[in-house]
Order: structure tokens, then C-alpha cells, then sequence
């Protein structure tokens, strides 16, 4: 429910009826947790003492009992002020106490007074701010958390040099205070061990340690957590390493919540504490038959989602039957790969350049994990020593020759890529090989949830294995009727689409035909619109619509003729579900266009002009028979050409763009001819820009070639590529994609071979 910062709630009779805090300890009293639970009559008395107590030590209730006297903002512009900060602060402290369903329905409030009202109505309590009423009484976690008389300002320097790291005032207390070394001097039943740890100071921590017993670092406080605990949360390594050498047992304490360190580092994305931590938990606390596995499952599942994928190996060469155990979330290993393609070839973009080097790469996923060893640290760090001593000689030389370029800080990422692939892929076959010595039915639902998952984000690596480990999840449907092609289509994943091609003709007529619980077939599904986060990838509406019709004419195209005719449930053919769905794409590509065109048309219209002026203003003029002076000379050939070059062009971009103004904006329009008139129009603008800097740099050396100042030239001419390089940065990528979208190979692939 409730839990409180490091200090406590100390109830004084003030005469109002409400209680209040000691000045000490108001300013760090804080609603930290979320109430899961719906509020009802019965929590929310505890719940409301909670906050409410809170708000009074913030002096900030004042404005949940402000309704009808709020300061008008223009006659008391600070008193205004005043109570809308305090305003904030008090609907922001009831906010995060609430659970999310309730959440959502006071989400949109910006008064806290009325916040306050909603949510005392929606569990009509009684109010009572007795603490035998409220349910705050002795023994209860609340009366727990405040450890009953005790007085805590005598050791409040102490905390305060504790925070800070000052091992000399530290020790000096401890002098005068030998009995406080391992006793519990905070309201939230911290020693101060624990308060050092989570400030993160290690030389404060490795001094405590010496001072403390074994028995002593395993104190736990109101949550239930070590010392250790703490550091794991926190991925203090050097602190958490400390701890570990004075006592090894650490790491099998367990929270209030049965969960150990290793688990919450692994959840936080402490890489190296995790590694640390799992090196010296024995491999009992997280087999399956402990607990019935949760922490196991919960480790293997956090080491997936956060990419620690040694260890995930390592815990399945352990612990094999992990692979098919839900975690204490009722999540399973198998769920959580399915929704995470980056850990898989698919999933990852790489430029040519890194494709060749990925192919050169080789890796070793057997030796992944090696390091990783249930020993102490001593231990590994010796092994290490020895399998270094054996590698001397020729072999270590030729081994570092090899190893080094890729330790480039460009390759050892393409090479840890491929490392995580080879990885992920290993784990998806152990996976699978324990799927196929039970039931499926044992994971049931979320098996059939994973691979749909998959569909839905790309991951083609996981759907195929699957699919080869367990044949029927091919043709499985989920709650619409929707097979994993279906899917594919609907989510616009063309790699699992592609996968269509790969299956004999009566598979593929098998997953064609079917309709979903819509009457909806496969040409209905692409016809409707594409999600927003597949659109968002592609730069500008036209190429979105672009990318949509073209969704539709290869699903078109492996359909029977017939299904272009059948209607759904809503009595609407393909092609009205297309129009439907797609009115508004239609008139974002039409708008997005003519700005590009109109933008366009403007600056060509302009270097049309300069061009035919500058085609008859000769630099350095004409002689007496009017021929231009300089007629011989090469660069002014040079300046004639690229004028008459930038001219043409210019004209055929104003003509092209013109064309886009007033072109038609149908559907299909935006499937080729749309885009060839915006292709032919940006590149004759680009080509323009460039040949009227050619023939300006051209004019200039005519003109300064027998002068003294010609050094000027170089400096001139490299400040003229400026513009044509803006052009091309901002310009030619989207000149490209164009091209790219019309005349490339395409998403879709059809030379896929048998795979199933």
C-alpha cells in the first residue's frame, strides 16, 4: 500500500482533529508506492490517512479543502500564484498514490480539491483520522514503519554524514556509540549499513563492513532487503562485492516479495552487478524446483528482455526446463523473445558496408558463457590466469592478430551484434526443443500469443523456428480468425509476408483462403489502413500511399480472382474498404506534394530568370565586331554550357512541378506517376543548382584569370559548393527514397525457398 521516505509520522494533538509532524520530519515524508488495488471503503481509510497526513506535513491540504475560495488571478496575482504551485504539488502527491484504474479517471483534474472530493465519493468512506479507526494500529506495516516510540533525531547527524560520506564524524559517533554500529536508526528500519549503501559511498561501506559480523550484513530493513539488496538495485558493484567476500550467504536472502538481488539487478539493467551476483547465487535457489522456479523464470526472462543473453544461455545449460516456466508475472522466456526482433538479424538495420563486414565475422556462441561460473570471483580470476598462461608462444600472437580489428570500436559492435544473434537464436532452440518434449498445452495461450506477437513486430527468425519446432502453429488462428499471414498483412510485415512464398501451392491456397469472424478475406485486410508507427517510418504521405497501394497490388495479384468480388460482413468489397480507409492518406499525399511543388517551382522559377539574364550579360563584354572578348578561352566555353545546362533544367523543374499542381489525385495515381513527375522534377532542380554555381565559379575565373587577385578564386569556389551540398543533404535522401519506392527491387520477395 503506503510506504514513506527515511523519516517517520509522529501524530501530535494539535486541536483540529487532524494529525500532524514533527518539523523535522515533515519535509521528507513522501506517498513513494502505487495502490494497486481498486479504492474501496475499506483501503481507502488508510490510503486517505496516508496522504492526507502527507499533505499536512507539506502544508499543502489547504488546497484540497479550497473550493469556492480560490485567489482570482487578476485581483492577487501572487497569492494566485502561490496556491497554484501548491496546487501542483498536492494533485501530483495524490497521483502517484493512486493505482492506474483510478488513475485514468482523474487523470484530465487540475484541482486538487475536487480530485480529493471524486475520490472520496468513489468509495464513500467514513472519515476517521483515529489510527485505531483508520487501521493503522500497532503491528500493522504502517505502525511497523514508524517502530513504535523509538526516537530518531538522536541519530540524525549521523544519517546526515552517512548521506554525505564522512567516514571521520562517522566513526567518531560509533566511538561514543558503540551499540549503534548495527542497530536500526531510521523510521524505515535501516541500518547503517543500508543508509551508506544506497548513498553509494564505497569507502564508507568497505569501513562498516570490517566493523560489522556476518550475521549483521543480513539485517533487513521494513521492505524486507539487505544491504545487499540495496546495492543491487542500485548496481553498485564494488559495494555489493564487498559485502559478498565477508558473507557468500547474502545472495540468497530473499525480499518480502521472494525475490532475489540478482533478479531485481537484472530488472534494473545492472549488467555487471547482475554477472556479479549470479556468479556467486547457487544454482538451487534458481532451479525449478525452488520455488517452483519463479525466480529462475523471472531471472531468464529479465536477462532476454534486457539483453544479458550470456547469462540466459548459462541459466538454460543449468536449468533447461526454465525455458517452458512462467515467471511470478505469469510471463514465460518464450513470450518475451517473440516480442523483441532487434535480437535478431531481421530486427537490425545495417548499412552495405556493415553487411559485409557482419558476413566476415565469425563468432563462437559455445563459448559465450564460459566465464560465467558459480565460484567465487577469486576463483574465476585464477582460471582466467591459467588459461592465460597456456596461450604463449606463436598461438597468442597469431590469436591477438586476429582478435584486434575486432576490437574497433566500429567492428566490436557489428561483431556483438552478430554475438547477440547467434545467442538469441541458440536460446529460441532450446526453447524449442523443450516445447517438443511436452504438451503444448502446458503454456497453452501463450505460446500461440508469442508467435503472433512476433508476426506483429517482424521477427521472421522466431516465426520460422517455431512454426518448423511445432507445424500447426501455421495454421493457427487467433480470437478474429486471423492466421499469421493475415496477421503479417495487417500489421504491413513484409518478411513474414514473404514467408508465403516458401509453402507448396496447397499451403499456400490453405492460408489464403480462409475468412476471418468479419467475412473479411486477404484482400480486405491489406485494403484497410497500415498502423501508425509502420506509416511514421516512411518520409511523406504520397510514398505512404505509395507504400499502401502497392500492399494491395501484391496481395491482389496471389488471391483468387474471385475474392476481388466477395464483400464482408459490412457488405463492402476490397476496393470500397480501400477507398474508405485510405480518403484521408489521399489527401495528405495530395497536400504534401503541391507544398513540395509549389516551394520548388518558386526557386526554379527564379534560377530560370537569373540564368536567361546571365546568358546575355558576357563577363568582361564584347568586342567591336560584338563577339564576346573572351570567346576562346575555356572557362568561359565552360560558363556558356553550365548556363545553358542550368537553364534547360531549370525550365523542364518549373514544367514538371506545374505538371503536380495540376495532375489529378486518384488512388492510383500515387502508385508511379505521381512520384516519376516529383522524381524528374527534383532532379532537374538539383541539376540546375549545381551547373548555375558551375557557371558562376566559370564567370569569375574569365574575369579574374590575368588579375592579381585570382588567389581569391579557391576560397570562392569552395563556398559555392555550399548550396549544392545543403541541396544534397536535405534534398536527395528524400530524391532517392522516391526513386527507390518506384523503380527498386521492392519489399516483397518471391524467390523464397522452401522453408517449412
Amino acid at each position: 500500500m503506503m510506504q514513506f521516505g527515511p523519516s517517520t509520522i509522529v501524530p501530535n494533538n494539535s486541536g483540529d482533529g487532524f494529525p500532524r509532524m514533527t518539523p523535522a520530519i515533515i519535509p521528507t515524508v513522501v506517498p513513494t508506492t502505487i495502490v494497486r488495488e481498486v479504492l474501496t471503503e475499506s483501503n481507502y481509510k488508510n490510503w486517505s490517512t496516508c496522504v492526507k497526513w502527507y499533505l499536512v506535513g507539506q502544508d499543502l491540504w489547504e488546497v484540497c479543502r479550497t473550493k469556492d475560495n480560490i485567489p482570482d488571478e487578476a485581483r492577487d496575482p501572487e497569492a494566485f500564484s502561490v496556491w497554484e504551485k501548491k496546487n501542483a504539488m498536492a494533485l501530483h502527491a495524490i497521483q502517484i498514490s493512486c493505482s492506474g484504474e483510478m488513475l485514468s479517471q482523474i487523470r484530465r483534474e487540475t484541482c486538487a480539491s475536487y480530485v480529493w472530493d471524486f475520490l472520496q465519493k468513489r468509495a464513500k468512506p467514513t472519515f476517521c483520522f483515529d489510527p485505531r479507526v483508520s487501521g493503522i494500529v500497532e503491528g500493522s506495516p504502517a505502525a511497523s514503519a514508524s517502530t513504535g516510540n523509538v526516537d530518531f533525531s538522536q541519530y540524525q547527524g549521523l544519517i546526515k554524514a552517512l548521506n554525505r560520506g564522512r567516514w571521520n564524524d562517522i566513526e567518531s559517533f560509533f566511538n561514543k556509540n558503540p551499540g549503534t554500529v548495527s542497530a536500526k536508526i531510521s523510521p524505515k528500519g535501516e541500518t547503517a549499513l543500508h543508509i551508506a549503501v544506497r548513498a553509494g559511498h564505497v569507502k564508507v561501506v568497505e569501513e562498516l563492513v570490517k566493523k560489522l559480523s556476518p550475521k549483521d550484513l543480513k539485517q533487513e530493513n521494513n521492505e524486507g532487503r539487505t544491504p545487499l539488496a540495496l546495492a543491487a538495485l542500485n548496481g553498485f558493484k564494488e559495494i555489493a562485492q564487498c559485502m559478498i567476500k565477508k558473507n557468500t550467504e547474502l545472495t540468497s536472502i530473499l525480499d518480502k516479495e521472494g525475490i532475489l538481488p540478482v533478479v531485481r539487478a537484472c530488472n534494473r539493467g545492472k549488467k555487471e552487478v547482475t554477472r556479479l551476483l549470479y556468479n556467486y547465487t547457487p544454482p538451487k535457489e534458481q532451479g525449478p524446483k525452488k520455488g517452483e522456479g519463479k525466480n529462475g523464470a523471472t531471472l531468464l526472462v529479465y536477462c532476454i528482455a534486457t539483453k544479458f543473453l550470456d547469462i540466459a544461455l548459462h541459466i538454460l545449460e543449468k536449468h533447461p526446463s526454465l525455458a517452458v516456466t512462467f515467471n511470478k508475472d505469469g510471463v514465460s522466456p518464450l513470450y518475451v523473445l517473440g516480442q523483441k526482433p532487434s535480437l535478431f538479424k531481421s530486427g537490425s538495420q545495417l548499412w552495405f558496408w556493415q553487411r559485409w563486414i557482419y558476413s566476415c565475422i565469425s563468432v563462437n556462441v559455445d563459448c559465450a558463457s564460459d566465464w560465467i561460473q558459480i565460484n567465487v570471483v577469486d576463483d574465476i580470476a585464477q582460471g582466467r590466469d591459467d588459461r592465460n598462461n597456456t596461450k604463449k608462444g606463436l598461438g597468442q600472437l597469431m590469436h591477438g592478430l586476429v582478435s584486434y580489428p575486432q576490437k574497433l570500436p566500429g567492428i566490436k559492435n557489428i561483431h556483438d551484434q552478430k554475438l547477440r544473434h547467434a545467442q538469441a537464436i541458440k536460446i529460441l532452440g532450446s526453447i524449442c526443443i523443450e516445447l517438443q518434449n511436452m504438451k503444448v498445452d502446458v503454456l497453452g495461450f501463450q505460446v500461440h500469443q508469442a508467435v503472433f506477437q512476433a508476426v506483429k513486430r517482424g521477427n521472421v527468425e522466431f516465426v520460422t523456428e517455431m512454426i518448423k519446432s511445432i507445424p500447426e502453429l501455421a495454421w493457427s488462428h487467433d480470437i478474429n480468425g486471423r492466421n499469421i499471414f493475415f496477421i503479417a498483412i495487417l500489421n504491413r510485415q513484409e518478411k513474414i509476408f514473404n514467408l508465403l512464398h516458401g509453402l507448396t501451392h496447397a499451403q499456400k491456397m490453405k492460408v489464403i483462403s480462409p475468412l476471418d469472424r468479419f467475412r473479411n478475406n486477404m484482400l480486405h485486410l491489406v485494403a484497410m489502413l497500415a498502423p501508425s508507427e509502420q506509416l511514421d517510418g516512411i518520409s511523406g504521405a504520397a510514398l505512404q500511399m505509395q507504400r499502401e497501394l502497392q500492399w494491395f497490388k501484391e496481395v491482389e495479384s496471389i488471391v483468387p480472382p474471385l475474392f476481388k468480388d466477395l464483400t464482408n460482413s459490412d457488405g463492402k468489397k476490397a476496393s470500397e474498404v480501400f477507398s474508405q480507409q485510405h480518403a484521408d492518406l489521399v489527401k495528405e499525399g495530395e497536400k504534401w506534394m503541391k507544398e513540395i511543388a509549389t516551394s520548388s517551382t518558386f526557386v526554379a522559377a527564379l534560377i530560370v530568370t537569373i540564368m536567361f539574364a546571365a546568358a546575355f550579360t558576357i563577363p568582361a563584354g564584347n568586342n567591336d565586331k560584338g563577339a564576346p572578348i573572351f570567346l576562346d578561352d575555356t572557362f568561359f566555353i565552360v560558363f556558356i554550357i553550365s548556363d545553358s545546362i542550368s537553364l534547360f533544367s531549370a525550365t523542364t523543374s518549373v514544367l514538371m512541378f506545374l505538371g503536380i499542381l495540376t495532375s489529378v489525385y486518384a488512388e492510383n495515381k500515387f502508385l508511379t506517376r505521381l512520384p516519376t513527375k516529383l522524381i524528374i522534377g527534383l532532379s532537374a532542380l538539383f541539376i540546375s543548382i549545381a551547373a548555375m554555381m558551375i557557371a558562376f565559379c566559370a564567370a569569375l575565373a574569365v574575369l579574374l584569370k590575368e588579375s592579381s587577385t585570382k588567389v581569391v578564386m579557391i576560397p570562392i569556389i569552395l563556398l559555392a559548393c555550399v548550396p549544392v551540398t545543403l541541396f544534397a543533404l536535405l534534398q536527395f535522401p528524400l530524391l532517392v527514397n522516391i526513386f527507390i519506392s518506384t523503380y527498386g527491387p521492392g519489399i516483397f520477395d518471391r524467390n523464397i525457398q522452401r522453408w517449412y
